[in-house]
């Protein structure tokens, strides 16, 4: 689920439309009552909006709530408190059974009306159009988020297993989690044992045979470079990081290498080399492909 940050984004609503709004506050919060008193006159014209105001009470209560939301437009903070308020809203309407469509027609409305008041007080200012886009963007933001919740809350009620699948899905991702952290420390023990092991190979090289000690401890070097590798993979997806197949491809090139280091040593026949290059050549090849697709994806 999207934060306040990511919706802004999203919608390019930034400081400087925060500011826009921030500057129309002084003339149009003032027009709260005004506002209210339109709004509810316009849900009274229609039969199905009026009979959720069955008392003057009710319809005073909604009143207030409506003019407290007109005012925060302009005047609070856009952040994930406001963004929670919102989905509370789509909740509220949910709860007490109000069609979606209404909530679209109503947001209509206040856009309507804001954009007359913009469009009447400020007719001979230059900003006009810059005030008008910043408005427009946060009844975006408030009728994307309301009507996002609104879709969450109906789905809750008309699909009886929503609620066990939605607690499915939590528990396997906390599985999913502890898994990756088994995993985890899996690969630190492992690391430490190749550590363990290119110590080995150097002392093999420096007490007894050389030539071959150090092309052991090369490929013993190779294998710590591949648990590095893996453990730096293993941190970004604890993080939320996404997976990448180029890191198992270098791990298999590397792979190769050590193959072929190790042939040498035990000299190894012809086909031996043959197949351990070929083997190399192809995984080039698919890396170098890779990287091109990489790249096209990002341009």
């Amino acid at each position: 689920m999207e934060n306040m940050d990511e919706i802004r984004r999203h919608y390019g609503f930034t400081l400087e439309d925060e500011e826009n709004l921030k500057e129309l506050a002084p003339v149009l919060v003032p027009l709260a009552d005004v506002f209210g008193e339109d709004f509810y006159n316009y849900l009274l014209e229609d039969h199905y909006s009026a009979s959720f105001f069955k008392t003057p009470e009710a319809m005073n209560r909604r009143k207030e709530t409506i003019q407290f939301w007109y005012r925060h437009l302009f005047t609070a903070p856009y952040n994930n408190a406001y963004l929670m308020g919102l989905r509370r809203i789509g909740q509220i309407h949910v709860r007490i059974g109000l069609k979606g469509h209404y909530v679209n027609a109503a947001m209509n409305f206040v856009r309507r009306f804001l954009n007359r008041q913009v469009e009447s007080l400020y007719a001979a200012q230059e900003r006009k159009t810059e005030f008008l886009e910043s408005l427009n963007k946060v009844l975006d933001i408030n009728l994307d988020v309301i009507t996002s919740s609104y879709r969450e809350a109906e789905l809750k009620k008309v699909f009886l297993s929503y609620k066990a699948e939605s607690i499915l899905i939590q528990w396997s991702e906390r599985f999913l989690h502890g898994f990756n952290l088994i995993l985890m420390i899996a690969l630190l023990a492992m690391s430490l044992g190749v550590v363990g092991l290119l110590g080995h190979d150097i002392y093999y090289a420096l007490a007894t045979n050389l030539d071959n000690g150090i092309i052991k401890a090369l490929g013993s070097l190779l294998i710590l470079w591949m648990m590095i590798e893996l453990l730096h993979t293993q941190v970004d997806v604890l993080r939320g990081g996404k997976f990448h197949v180029r890191v198992f491809l270098e791990l298999a090139l590397v792979a190769f290498i050590r193959k072929l280091f190790v042939a040498s040593i035990e000299q190894k026949e012809p086909i031996t080399f043959g197949l351990s290059l070929g083997g190399i050549l192809v995984l080039g090849i698919i890396l170098f492909l890779e990287g091109k697709t990489e790249i096209q994806r990002r341009s």
